[in-house]
């Protein structure tokens, strides 16, 4: 009996890739493989600004937080700079601007008898500090409002008593109370600790914002 030969030459072909076939194989792979892990760096990269973003939100918020309850219950308050531990108002006939701000939540003004509440940039660290006082044999405290170092340039001061039609528009003369506007710029964020300049992942961060004393919308 006559066995039938195969025809190996024929078949040959059909057995394997051949190398043209396995180098767009290879192509398509790593293709596919890098354009992963490009959309996996990209993701951790965006995850890495919010967090960023965030974590100066939430220190923003806080301060605010601290800030408009504080200027709610003001019975009079009084912005000015606040150096080697005393407070100087801004003047009577001066624009009522500045990187500090005193509060008092009661008809006494009286700095030594309380109770206060002050706000004031700290150039060291350069970041807002509030401090309180509520009268003798009393305990006031110091803490850190913002943990994230702030600027205070001349054109944008800190506290600004602006009036009450709205448009923010700077007081040039005191008054005991007025609504207070609000300005936080940062400089770097503490965690992770990141400057922001031109180029740096955070080019610009900036609260600002107006509250009113309760005093002036009961009027």
């Amino acid at each position: 009996m006559k066995l039938p030969c195969s025809n190996f030459r024929a078949r040959r072909g059909g057995r394997a890739f051949t190398l043209v076939e396995v180098m767009v194989v290879s192509v398509t792979l790593i293709i596919i493989i890098g354009s992963v892990m490009m959309c996996n760096l990209f993701g951790l990269a965006m995850s890495y600004r919010q967090q960023i973003w965030l974590g100066a939100s939430d220190d923003g918020a806080r301060a605010l937080s601290d800030l408009v309850v504080d200027i709610r219950s003001a019975n009079s308050l009084q912005v000015g700079s606040y150096t080697s531990n005393v407070f100087t108002a801004a003047g009577a006939t001066n624009q009522q601007a500045g990187s500090a701000l005193e509060i008092f939540s009661t008809t006494n003004t009286n700095v030594a008898a309380g109770p206060w509440t002050l706000y004031y940039y700290d150039s060291g660290s350069n970041n807002l500090v509030r401090t309180n006082f509520y009268g003798a044999n009393t305990n006031g405290d110091c803490k850190l409002v913002s943990a994230n170092p702030i600027t205070n340039d001349f054109t944008h001061q800190i506290f600004t008593e602006v009036d009450m039609s709205g448009r923010g528009t700077p007081i040039n003369n005191y008054t005991r109370l007025a609504p207070i506007s609000v300005y936080l710029s940062f400089t770097k964020l503490q965690n992770p600790q990141i400057t922001i300049e031109s180029g740096s992942v955070v080019d610009f961060y900036e609260l600002t914002t107006t509250v009113t004393p309760r005093l002036l919308l009961q009027q």
